[in-house]
């Protein structure tokens, strides 16, 4: 009896197993089923789309073509060079001028002597004579021979030139922005005229442009506020240094280069023997020993004492922009305040002159010392303005009537400019000075 019982409760389970197994594989058979329907109903969806775009276009009444279009298709079946024999590597080491500013690239060896494949023009500013280039890399074809080229690289840097001299004439790329040239428009120059030793004659830095160069400018490496590696436009590469650290200090030349433009530079060292690098033989070096500044037009005599307050180091980064430091000199009589000399970041000299414990005249001088403008100081606060050859603007309060603040000062790019660099000081009637400096924005980001 219980055997059959047993018996009777294991078909039940068996059929229960069968019937469950049974459905789900069904029901995914009808899953996979209708994901297939799916799949081809989209196809032949998409079938018809195209049938019926296709159909549209075949009616549609074909416009003919310009004369414009008609040339154009006819230029860009030509093959402009034909087939490229070999190619070679270019030189860094020999330096080329375009042959006008009406020579043209283009964009592909095919459309070579193409009109509507132009890249550029010779007159573009970056490569225009007299601005040298390097061939990067030579095309020999059926119909004569083309390149590639790359200007000439001009990098600033913060570590010394000696880390960098491997770099001079490496890394020649061609510069595929500007397109292939015909070498015979392409005409070989030298790096420079004449190079010389010349006899220890000493020269200091009053100045430096803290305005940003042309285009023009910098391509030609016409800055004045750079010391570089090697004079640029000598060689493929040039690295430079801000000469902000070089003021105010005795500095030698040891030689002299003349560049195939006529412009001079000189090769400089510290009076430790230091090498600076080349600055261009500008206004902003003066032959001579230098004089210290405070001394010089102060000119602190017999029974005065002079002090000297300069700002602290700072370190270069993307938001401190130069790092050339600020000075106050004070001459004291008596323990009283005479005359004092405000020497910006920027090397702006600004002189007050002191009566009775207050200031009665104001000098401003160019950094070559020559005076520029001398104003009276009024009995009541006031700015006084004035504007260097650089486009720089120094700025000195007096407070005349203040018990506590003495004067405050800023000098450096024009504060309503979209952005640039300034530097800022005051001084209080207890001695107390500050300084600060750096880069600004006006730009919302």
């Amino acid at each position: 009896m219980k055997t059959g019982k047993i018996w009777r409760y294991s078909l039940i389970v068996g059929i229960l197993i069968v019937l469950v197994g049974g459905g789900a594989i069904f029901g995914q058979a009808k899953h996979q089923q209708r994901l297939t329907a799916e799949r081809v109903a989209k196809k032949q969806a998409a079938k018809q789309r195209a049938k019926k775009q296709s159909q549209r276009l075949a009616t549609k009444k074909q416009q003919p073509l310009t004369a414009a279009q008609k040339r154009r298709r006819a230029a860009d079946k030509v093959d402009g060079v034909g087939k490229v024999i070999r190619t070679k590597r270019g030189d860094a080491h020999q330096p080329m001028v375009l042959a006008n500013d009406s020579v043209k690239f283009y964009d592909s060896l095919k459309h070579v002597n193409n009109r509507y494949h132009v890249t550029v023009d010779g007159d573009e500013e970056e490569i225009s004579p007299p601005i040298k280039v390097v061939v990067a890399k030579y095309f020999y074809t059926q119909k004569g021979t083309y390149c590639l080229i790359q200007n000439l690289h001009h990098v600033a840097v913060t570590r010394p030139f000696d880390v960098y001299q491997a770099k001079t004439w490496t890394h020649l790329t061609p510069n595929k922005d500007w397109g292939y040239i015909a070498l015979k428009d392409l005409k070989p120059t030298t790096y420079y005229r004449q190079q010389t030793t010349i006899q220890k004659t000493p020269y200091y830095l009053v100045s430096f442009d803290g305005k940003n160069p042309s285009n023009l400018a910098m391509n030609l490496g016409n800055t004045t506020y750079h010391a570089w590696s090697n004079v640029p436009g000598t060689v493929f590469r040039a690295f430079a240094h801000d000469t902000d650290t070089l003021l105010n200090q005795q500095l030698y030349a040891t030689k002299q280069l003349i560049r195939t433009d006529g412009r001079k530079y000189l090769y400089m060292q510290t009076a430790t023997g230091r090498v600076v690098g080349w600055l261009p033989a500008t206004g902003q070096l003066v032959r001579g020993y230098y004089q210290d500044v405070g001394r010089r037009l102060l000119n602190p005599q017999a029974g005065e004492t002079m002090t000297r307050t300069e700002q602290a180091p700072i370190k270069r980064t993307l938001e401190s922009g130069y790092i050339s430091r600020s000075r106050i000199y004070r001459v004291y009589r008596q323990h009283q305040l005479q005359r004092l000399l405000i020497l910006t970041a920027m090397n702006t000299p600004i002189k007050v002159t002191f009566k009775h414990q207050q200031p009665t005249q104001l000098t401003f001088y160019q950094p070559h010392y020559q005076v520029s403008r001398q104003v009276k100081v009024q009995p009541k606060t006031k700015t006084y303005t004035k504007t260097n050859e650089y486009g720089a603007v120094a700025d000195v309060t007096i407070y005349r009537q203040s018990k506590t603040t003495l004067l405050k000062f800023v000098d450096g790019d024009d504060q309503t400019d979209e952005e640039g660099f300034s530097t800022k000081g005051s001084l209080d009637r207890v001695g107390h000075v500050k300084f600060s400096s750096g880069i600004w924005s006006n730009q919302d980001d």
